[in-house]
């Protein structure tokens, strides 16, 4: 399997083989060592001639046995080829565990502030997804040390030093929990709110993923203070089940650092989980085809009403079987209202 990104003469081809990656590059700059050269960091520089001679012209084999990441030749020249080489710094940080980060580099990337800012979105979108399957603290630690850490993620601007630490507590138990692309991002976006939706269309990042994301942030009151029926319902049925249990790890990632015991967040919580157990109990849900047909009401907003009550009846435990509901759509028909139709022994 293999894909082609970029266009010549700068266009590199990935390869999967036996479940590694190979990324094969065209030939940069007029000799070997001009190529490696316009490598980001010494460890990613070298080259193997075909007498299987290595070619370490910056140092790169030094480096990778100490563990140092290191920009190639001079920072700021490399920098000023490309400022976002600063953010690649960090993500490589958060990608390989146990290296650490050349203080010379490091500090150059201070310089460099106002250039990342300048870079377009969906460049820097794409760092930060990456980042999202390493080390995310040890990310936005390395931002944070550089100087750049505002230009990428600028809500944190504003934020009081404790807010930003909780922020950084926040990521790093989420991290500790769960690998999830779309919970880490979420609750690094949480205090957004919604504006984390223009970030991530600003980011550019696949659709599904910002979708799954936005709907985490937008439903956060749901997750820490408990929702009705209704609203689990409707969760559910346009979410799914596995986003509900995400929904509901979110909820508690964030309480623990917003109230003094988790158990109160706990108390809150436990009221919803039957509500989530009978809907995903319940199994084929009744299609508005269905209703449409029983009822003999035409395609509208009032089919939809029926539905919600439905799903409301289902949460609730008034409606337990396929064949109830069927009998409670065909008395919706007739002008009941879910308040008014329930079953004497809903078990």
């Amino acid at each position: 399997m293999s894909a082609v990104l970029g266009r010549p003469p700068a266009a590199t081809v990935i390869v999967l083989s036996r479940g590694c990656r190979i990324d094969v590059s065209t030939f940069q700059g007029k000799d070997l060592e001009e190529d490696l050269g316009r490598r980001d960091l010494t460890i990613n520089a070298m080259a193997m001639v075909p007498d299987g001679t290595i070619v370490d012209p910056w140092g790169g084999r030094s480096d990778l046995a100490g563990r140092l990441l290191r920009f190639t030749g001079d920072p700021v020249e490399r920098l000023i080829a490309d400022p976002l080489r600063a953010v690649r710094l960090a993500r490589f940080a958060s990608e390989l565990p146990g290296f650490r980060v050349d203080q010379g580099s490091l500090k150059t990337c201070r310089g460099f502030a106002s250039q990342v800012a300048a870079m377009p979105l969906p460049r820097i979108g794409r760092e930060v997804l990456h980042a999202l399957e390493g080390d995310l603290p040890a990310f936005l630690e390395t931002l944070e040390q550089g100087g750049i850490l505002d230009p990428i993620l600028p809500r944190l601007k504003g934020l009081s030093s404790s807010m930003r630490d909780t922020v950084f507590s926040r990521v790093r138990n989420a991290c500790a929990l769960t690998a999830d692309p779309a919970v880490r991002a979420a609750t690094l976006l949480a205090d957004e709110g919604t504006t984390a939706t223009g970030t991530l269309s600003a980011w550019n990042w696949p659709k599904s993923l910002s979708r799954e994301i936005s709907a985490l942030v937008d439903n956060l009151t749901v997750a820490l203070d408990g929702g009705d029926a209704r609203t689990w319902a409707r969760l559910f049925r346009s979410r799914g089940g596995d986003w509900i249990g995400k929904l509901s790890l979110l909820g508690f990632i964030y309480s623990l650092n917003s109230e003094p015991d988790t158990g109160i967040w706990a108390q809150r919580r436990v009221g919803s989980i039957p509500f989530i157990v009978r809907l995903q109990s319940f199994g084929k849900r009744i299609t508005g085809e269905e209703v449409m047909a029983l009822t003999g009401l035409e395609s509208g907003p009032e089919i939809g009403r029926i539905m919600e009550d439905l799903d409301e009846a289902v949460a609730l435990g008034e409606i337990r079987s396929r064949e109830d509901a069927l009998k409670w759509v065909s008395s919706a028909g007739g002008g009941h209202s879910r308040k008014s139709f329930s079953f004497a022994n809903p078990g």
